[in-house]
């Protein structure tokens, strides 16, 4: 008989925006396995949300320099199958003001990194979800737009 349950996994990632003049940037990272998309990763025993988004965009670019958006988050969800068993997958992103534009890959899961601007983005990005909710940023951010910089 075949196991039809579906598990739920969870994680949490940051959109990475780099604010230049009047344009903007996001910082797109190429897995391992070949698809391109933001960094994300599973939350530790204790961690919140927001705590294992962070760690897991530290890990991944080596970036420490950054502030998040506060307030706001987007999610992605799709199902997925791992040694036979079906997945439902959430992710929650947060998106961050990052100062700089220097990234030292975690060689272990990442294979490249681009900044590309709100167009170069949504052409390379893998995957819908992760479209959605680049889209959902960037229509934030529009809104945003009044109040410079990180906020007041």
């Amino acid at each position: 008989m075949v196991n039809s349950t579906i598990a739920r996994d969870e994680a949490f990632g940051i959109v990475p925006i780099l604010q230049t003049n009047n344009a903007r940037q996001f910082l797109l990272i190429q897995h391992n396995a070949g698809h391109w998309g933001f960094p994300k990763g599973h939350a530790d025993p204790g961690e919140s949300a927001l705590q294992a988004a962070c760690r897991e965009f530290v890990e991944e670019t080596g970036i420490s320099d950054y502030t998040i958006i506060e307030g706001v988050s987007f999610s992605e969800q799709y199902p997925f199958t791992r040694s036979g068993q079906k997945f439902e997958k959430t992710v929650i992103y947060f998106p961050a003001w990052v100062k700089s534009t220097t990234v030292h890959c975690q060689e272990q899961e990442i294979q490249a990194y681009v900044w590309a601007d709100y167009e170069q983005a949504i052409a390379r990005l893998s995957f819908e979800g992760a479209k959605n909710v680049l889209i959902q940023v960037n229509q934030y951010l529009r809104g945003q737009d009044t109040v410079k910089g990180e906020g007041a």
